[in-house]
């Protein structure tokens, strides 16, 4: 399994990435979390976000399942975000990650050739100018390195084979879904059998059909839909022989390498979507009706200027709201079969931080 970093539109995270700030390179953990207090305290501040709480967690255990230099090793690179229109990044920010890009090549010299990746959300006609212009730019892109993009929109899909056939399709964590609850991923909660089967049963027989009941669910969640015959012959017609995941906690039966046959893995990590829509409380706070309803005037990425987090009572994970998305943490990478790992084509997408 290789590791690659997940840079949102924001690009002042990818200057610290140059910078060699934006992960442990083998400095002291206290060192880099005195630097992120110092001059980002914005994302940071427990008050805030629960972001600096578990970041270096997260690191320490990248270190723990693979090996203590991961990070010198980093593969490549995935730029943009995945689940808001607004956010496709325009023509000249991509011009300027791909600089950046070159920039770390130069500095931190990969043991290959680097990939650079372009995440893109689903979008609607309104912004699709916009991430044409940045396609087009990548599809006549002349250097050595290979460019893919992550597809979450099945026009984007066409595109790229109609249009834009040097960029190479991955399917995103929008578009391949896996089903996922905070009930479930507890691995506990209030199921409750049907009635023709508890009455007159004992409170010890009930709490047997209640674990007899999560042990089928959690049996069912433990699938994608690529597990589907159907599936898989629709991303052969497409040539996409990747598609992307969420790692999510207690699915040993998930990452398990014949599950997907032939198709390779994107594993994002540690942030998991629970779930996105049109509506977005962050803009919302510069115009209200974006709160209520889904309008079509463009953005201004108020979410480059407020932060919104609600404080959920969680057991064992964390949940946080970026744009018009929720998250949630995924920590403990013990899940991992060794067989998945040790599967050079399956690839961990590691997120520090999701920016504002």
């Amino acid at each position: 399994m290789e590791i690659f970093i997940h840079i949102w539109t924001n690009l002042e995270y990818f200057d610290l990435l140059n910078n060699d700030k934006l992960l442990s390179q083998g400095k002291a953990d206290r060192e880099l979390a005195s630097f992120f207090m110092s001059n980002f305290p914005w994302e940071l501040a427990e008050t805030i976000s629960p972001q600096y709480e578990v970041n270096f967690m997260w690191i320490r255990e990248i270190k723990k399942r693979f090996w203590v230099d991961a990070f010198n090793k980093i593969w490549g690179i995935y730029y943009g975000s995945d689940n808001c229109e607004f956010l496709v990044p325009t023509k000249k920010e991509i011009t300027d990650a791909i600089e950046k890009f070159q920039i770390f090549n130069k500095n931190f010299p990969p043991h290959k050739v680097r990939s650079f990746t372009l995440v893109t959300p689903y979008v609607w006609d309104l912004m699709l100018e916009r991430l044409e212009e940045g396609l087009a730019y990548l599809n006549e892109l002349k250097i050595k390195n290979p460019i893919e993009v992550v597809v979450n929109d099945f026009w984007v899909l066409r595109l790229l084979n109609k249009k834009y056939t040097n960029l190479k399709p991955i399917f995103g964590r929008i578009i391949h879904k896996i089903l996922k609850t905070p009930l479930i991923d507890t691995f506990w909660y209030e199921a409750h059998p049907a009635w023709e089967l508890i009455k007159n049963k004992s409170e010890q027989e009930k709490l047997a059909q209640r674990a007899e009941i999560v042990k089928w669910q959690m049996k069912f969640y433990n699938s994608s839909e690529v597990s589907l015959d159907v599936y898989r012959n629709f991303l052969s017609k497409y040539n996409i022989d990747r598609v992307a995941l969420d790692y999510m906690e207690k699915r040993e039966e998930l990452f398990d390498n014949s599950r997907f046959w032939e198709i390779w893995v994107d594993l994002y990590y540690p942030w998991a979507i629970i779930f996105t829509w049109r509506l977005c409380d962050t803009s919302a706070i510069e115009n209200p009706a974006r709160w209520m309803y889904a309008i079509d005037e463009i953005c201004p990425r108020t979410c480059n200027r407020y932060d919104i987090h609600y404080k959920v009572k969680t057991v064992g994970y964390n949940m946080i709201q970026r744009w018009n998305s929720w998250y949630r943490s995924e920590l403990n990478l013990d899940f991992l079969s060794d067989d998945f790992v040790k599967n050079k084509n399956n690839r961990l997408v590691f997120s520090p931080f999701i920016s504002v």
